[in-house]
């Protein structure tokens, strides 16, 4: 209600007597003050009653709102009398009824949420002035309706994919693996005794005796790398690589006691791959040292121009780097196992701290290429799932080198989305994308950099929750809203994905039961839809306010 001076008196002495004698009704609406985007907009209601606007006055109303901390004034509005000249202001009727309905807004401040709104009254006649106590048009504050970020918690990673060779139809969650290595001196094919009492050769043959002893377990393959590493005399010795082979075979059979089992009278059972200049490994070691000059050395070797350059090269800096004679090199001189087995559930099997180095893949190979490839891409697998993403990196870059099968280039997708280097990661996606995995992985990666209408045509080969996520960001609401009705919807923030697409095609009953859901399963929920502006089209609608309030 706005109170503020109105008399038919000729002088401004009578007229400040009797100020506050007189009012003029003036309404504020809604009465709920509102900021959307912002700004906030009401409407100004103003009524004069017959012979209570004097012929000769002027008046001015400047609408303010006071809030702690600050003050925000819009324009003054005024009105004159029938009988002012020199202006041209709205003319308030003597003797009739005078209405006016004006619409007015302020930029929204933080604190507003406890602001007053009042009216600044000045009367003017001639030149004389008299301000009157500010009237009170509103005391509710301000609300707040924002327009909230979605965001999906929990977003599920990059599917890999299982070539399943070796453990076909068994569901990747019962696959196990347990490794293990020893390291060779150099030029020699003997075991120390110190690598066959390492810490990692006992643990691996302690889970061995768990695995074998468990009649639900079943092993399926052996996988054994072995690698030689590159300088002179391991370089020269032609049969080096094929004799540490056979000790290192016949080493693992024994010490994890697979000696005298079925499956080693398989000549299938294990699968071998060797090296025997192992340059990939060296150059992986030493990008991944602390040496300083790592990337001139690996630069050095790269550009030298045969084979006999290059390993001169590396002579010349094992003279002058400790750490590649004493640390890199020895590491390349290994033998590495990898035994897979499968159980009807999942076995846990403590983690082996295995160094791991990038084959250098030869058509000499005793592998055939397809099985090599896919104990290599379920190797990395089991990497991806763990998280650890450069072991797995490794051992799909030396797949793709022999056949770049989808199921390697979706996993090198993941990979590469990892380490953050997404071109290559959609690259590796768009080439894999005959299977709906990848298709899918390639979704979520465009959805990630918010390319929403691209990532919806790839995210439907798997419709979850993030093709309706796609959808409602890229506007396409209907769509949004018929993908969340089809999916079997479990949490809180699903159904209020749900609401906000109703709201938007103007669903309210749907709109109505979904948000309900929201709350009931997140209470949090309640409050934020008390102010996000996806629902302010309903903020009179009772079956909107019942939920909220």
């Amino acid at each position: 209600m706005l109170s503020f001076l109105m008399v038919g008196c000729n002088t401004m002495k009578k007229l400040e007597r009797e100020a506050i004698e007189t009012a003029i009704v003036g309404k504020v609406s809604p009465q709920q003050l509102t900021a959307v985007d912002g700004v906030v907009n009401f409407n100004y209601n103003i009524a004069f009653a017959p012979r209570q606007f004097y012929k000769k006055l002027i008046l001015k109303v400047t609408p303010k709102m006071q809030y702690p901390g600050g003050e925000e004034a819009m324009e003054p509005l005024y009105f004159q009398g029938e009988r002012v000249k020199g202006t041209n202001y709205p003319v308030v009727e003597y003797k009739g009824n005078t209405l006016g309905t004006y619409n007015l807004s302020f930029p929204y401040r933080d604190g507003m949420q406890k602001g007053v709104l009042i009216a600044d009254i000045e009367a003017i006649m001639g030149n004389k002035t008299v301000a009157f106590t500010p009237a009170i048009l509103n005391t509710n504050g301000v609300k707040e309706w924002k327009t909230y970020m979605y965001s999906l918690p929990n977003n599920p990673n990059a599917i890999p994919l299982f070539t399943e060779t070796f453990v076909k139809d068994v569901p990747a969650t019962g696959v196990g693996i347990i490794s293990g290595y020893v390291l060779f001196p150099l030029s020699k094919s003997v075991i120390t005794d110190a690598q066959k009492k390492s810490s990692v050769m006992a643990q691996a043959a302690q889970e061995m005796k768990k695995i074998l002893a468990d009649k639900n377990a079943k092993i399926t393959n052996m996988l054994m790398y072995v690698s030689s590493s590159p300088e002179g005399p391991e370089r020269l010795n032609k049969n080096l690589t094929t004799n540490r082979f056979n000790t290192a075979k016949a080493y693992f059979m024994k010490d994890l006691g697979l000696a005298n089992t079925p499956m080693a009278k398989d000549t299938k059972f294990i699968v071998s791959n060797t090296v025997s200049e192992n340059w990939e490994g060296l150059y992986m070691l030493l990008n991944d040292s602390n040496l300083k000059n790592k990337a001139q050395i690996v630069k050095d070797l790269q550009n030298a121009p045969n084979l006999q350059k290059r390993g001169a090269v590396l002579e010349s800096y094992i003279k002058t780097v400790p750490e590649l004679k004493d640390v890199i090199l020895p590491t390349l001189r290994r033998a590495d196992f990898y035994i897979f087995y499968t159980v009807p559930e999942v076995m846990q099997v403590e983690d082996q701290m295995t160094t791991y180095y990038v084959p250098q893949l030869q058509e000499t190979s005793v592998l055939s290429a397809r099985t090599d490839v896919n104990l290599l891409n379920d190797l990395a697998v089991i990497a991806i799932r763990n998280k650890d993403y450069r072991k797995a990196k490794k051992l799909l870059e030396s797949a793709a080198v022999i056949n770049q099968k989808p199921e390697v280039l979706n996993n090198l997708g993941i990979v590469y989305q990892n380490e953050g280097n997404n071109t290559q990661a959609k690259d590796m996606y768009t080439k894999a994308s005959i299977k709906n995995e990848a298709k899918y992985n390639l979704g979520m990666l465009l959805l990630k950099d918010k390319e929403y209408s691209k990532a919806i045509p790839y995210l439907k080969a798997m419709p979850n929750v993030n093709l309706a996520y796609a959808q409602l960001m890229a506007n396409d609401n209907r769509a949004a809203l018929e993908t969340l009705k089809k999916l079997n919807l479990t949490e809180g923030y699903e159904y209020y994905m749900m609401a906000v697409a109703a709201a938007r095609v103007k669903d309210i009953q749907a709109m109505a039961v979904a948000l309900q859901k929201a709350i009931q399963l997140d209470p949090q929920l309640k409050e934020r839809a008390s102010t996000d502006k996806e629902f302010y089209p309903y903020a009179q609608e009772s079956i909107y306010l019942d939920i909220v309030d």
